[in-house]
Protein backbone atom coordinates (compact mmCIF):
# COMPACT_ATOMS: atom_id res chain seq x y z
CA UNK A 1 0.00 0.00 0.00
CA UNK A 2 1.33 3.27 -1.27
CA UNK A 3 2.27 5.78 1.75
CA UNK A 4 0.05 9.03 1.45
CA UNK A 5 2.09 12.31 1.65
CA UNK A 6 1.59 14.54 5.16
CA UNK A 7 1.50 18.05 5.44
CA UNK A 8 4.66 19.46 7.03
CA UNK A 9 4.33 21.98 9.36
CA UNK A 10 6.10 24.73 10.82
CA UNK A 11 6.90 23.36 14.17
CA UNK A 12 8.30 20.33 12.44
CA UNK A 13 11.78 19.45 12.09
CA UNK A 14 13.92 17.32 9.59
CA UNK A 15 17.09 14.71 9.79
CA UNK A 16 19.84 15.68 7.32
CA UNK A 17 22.73 13.22 6.72
CA UNK A 18 25.90 14.96 6.69
CA UNK A 19 29.26 13.41 5.32
CA UNK A 20 32.84 14.56 6.62
CA UNK A 21 33.29 16.80 3.74
CA UNK A 22 29.67 18.53 4.76
CA UNK A 23 31.96 19.59 8.02
CA UNK A 24 34.02 22.68 8.46
CA UNK A 25 37.15 21.76 10.96
CA UNK A 26 35.04 23.89 13.82
CA UNK A 27 32.05 20.77 13.72
CA UNK A 28 29.96 23.31 11.82
CA UNK A 29 27.85 22.52 8.19
CA UNK A 30 29.25 23.86 4.98
CA UNK A 31 27.68 24.57 1.76
CA UNK A 32 28.96 21.13 0.28
CA UNK A 33 25.84 19.37 2.18
CA UNK A 34 23.57 20.83 0.00
CA UNK A 35 25.43 20.26 -3.52
CA UNK A 36 25.11 17.56 -5.73
CA UNK A 37 28.24 17.24 -8.44
CA UNK A 38 29.44 20.72 -6.95
CA UNK A 39 26.18 22.81 -7.74
CA UNK A 40 23.21 23.22 -5.80
CA UNK A 41 21.19 20.39 -5.06
CA UNK A 42 18.01 21.80 -6.31
CA UNK A 43 15.97 19.13 -3.93
CA UNK A 44 17.91 17.89 -0.97
CA UNK A 45 16.65 14.84 0.40
CA UNK A 46 15.94 15.10 4.83
CA UNK A 47 13.79 13.02 6.92
CA UNK A 48 10.89 14.15 9.10
CA UNK A 49 11.52 13.93 12.31
CA UNK A 50 8.39 12.95 13.78
CA UNK A 51 8.56 9.58 11.25
CA UNK A 52 11.21 8.84 12.43
CA UNK A 53 14.40 8.91 15.10
CA UNK A 54 17.40 10.38 15.96
CA UNK A 55 18.69 6.62 16.72
CA UNK A 56 17.61 5.53 13.20
CA UNK A 57 19.04 8.63 11.33
CA UNK A 58 22.12 8.08 13.00
CA UNK A 59 22.14 5.04 12.19
CA UNK A 60 21.21 4.97 8.36
CA UNK A 61 24.34 7.47 7.98
CA UNK A 62 26.72 5.33 10.24
CA UNK A 63 25.62 2.46 7.74
CA UNK A 64 26.88 4.35 4.77
CA UNK A 65 30.55 5.41 6.91
CA UNK A 66 31.74 5.82 9.84
CA UNK A 67 32.22 9.49 9.58
CA UNK A 68 28.68 10.46 8.51
CA UNK A 69 26.45 12.42 11.47
CA UNK A 70 23.19 14.02 11.79
CA UNK A 71 22.14 17.26 11.08
CA UNK A 72 18.79 18.83 12.47
CA UNK A 73 16.93 21.65 10.45
CA UNK A 74 13.26 23.31 11.66
CA UNK A 75 11.13 24.00 8.93
CA UNK A 76 9.92 27.05 10.72
CA UNK A 77 13.36 28.46 10.07
CA UNK A 78 13.31 26.91 6.61
CA UNK A 79 10.16 28.89 5.30
CA UNK A 80 11.05 31.78 7.19
CA UNK A 81 14.33 31.88 4.71
CA UNK A 82 12.00 31.68 1.68
CA UNK A 83 12.10 27.43 1.37
CA UNK A 84 9.84 25.19 1.49
CA UNK A 85 9.49 21.17 2.54
CA UNK A 86 7.47 18.51 1.10
CA UNK A 87 7.24 14.85 1.92
CA UNK A 88 8.00 12.33 -0.40
CA UNK A 89 7.84 9.38 0.81
CA UNK A 90 9.42 5.78 -0.78
CA UNK A 91 8.57 2.45 -0.24
CA UNK A 92 11.62 1.88 1.80
CA UNK A 93 11.87 5.45 3.57
CA UNK A 94 8.11 6.98 5.12
CA UNK A 95 9.83 10.04 6.21
CA UNK A 96 11.37 10.94 3.02
CA UNK A 97 11.26 14.94 2.69
CA UNK A 98 12.61 17.07 0.22
CA UNK A 99 13.66 20.74 1.08
CA UNK A 100 12.76 22.81 -2.28
CA UNK A 101 14.36 26.43 -3.19
CA UNK A 102 17.96 25.54 -3.13
CA UNK A 103 19.00 27.07 -6.54
CA UNK A 104 22.23 29.37 -6.18
CA UNK A 105 25.44 28.90 -3.80
CA UNK A 106 24.47 31.31 -1.72
CA UNK A 107 20.99 29.01 -0.51
CA UNK A 108 23.55 26.01 -0.45
CA UNK A 109 25.17 28.42 2.34
CA UNK A 110 22.13 29.47 4.13
CA UNK A 111 21.07 25.83 4.47
CA UNK A 112 24.04 25.34 5.76
CA UNK A 113 24.06 27.81 8.16
CA UNK A 114 20.06 26.73 9.05
CA UNK A 115 21.64 23.15 9.76
CA UNK A 116 22.89 22.23 13.55
CA UNK A 117 24.75 19.00 13.58
CA UNK A 118 23.36 16.39 16.36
Amino acid sequence: MPILPLQIADGDFLYRRLSADHLNPDGSVNSNAYKLHGHPDPEPSVDLAKLTSVQAAIAGALARGPKFRVGLLSVHNLRASGFDVIHKPTDTNPAHCVVVGNTQKATCRQLAKLTDVL
